[in-house]
């Protein structure tokens, strides 16, 4: 595949409006917002950048799926952030929460109707799987 970056002032929602738009052949986009453009009829899409197929794309294959060597690095995870200096008290009372909040019925519902995967974490899941990708980013950039 022969693909060029190609900058859009606006994010991800100017990229899909662009591919909409027939501006450009196609896109990498975020799912949630191409399962949207999907439902709404003005988008195909192809693959799924992640380790196993979207529970919201059952039927579209991963690019692993597809021959093309491609892990979870660009799958789009939510957090709460905090500024620095946040008390240690406050910050352990959000890893409690964030957790439970994402659990709740009503929650799940609106991220699922929004078509947004949810991979609950805890704090430390959260610390240990961004530890492996600076690593990973390190060894993919040492020579750059």
């Amino acid at each position: 595949v022969k693909m060029a970056y190609i900058p859009t002032k606006g994010g991800g929602a100017a990229a899909m409006k662009a591919v909409i738009a027939g501006e450009v052949m196609g896109g990498v986009n975020n799912l949630s917002d191409a399962f949207r453009a999907q439902a709404a009829g003005n988008v195909r899409i192809l693959g799924v950048a992640d380790l196993a197929r979207s529970e919201f794309l059952p039927d579209v294959p991963t690019m692993q799926e597809q021959g093309l060597e491609v892990d979870n690095s660009s799958v789009n995870f939510r957090g709460v952030m905090v500024p620095k200096g946040t008390p240690q008290e406050v910050i352990d009372q959000l890893a409690a929460t964030v957790p439970e909040m994402f659990a709740n019925p009503r929650v799940a519902k609106k991220m699922q109707a929004g078509g947004s995967p949810m991979h609950i974490m805890t704090r430390d899941e959260v610390k240990a799987m961004w530890a492996a990708r600076e690593q990973t980013l390190k060894e993919l950039l040492a020579g750059l």
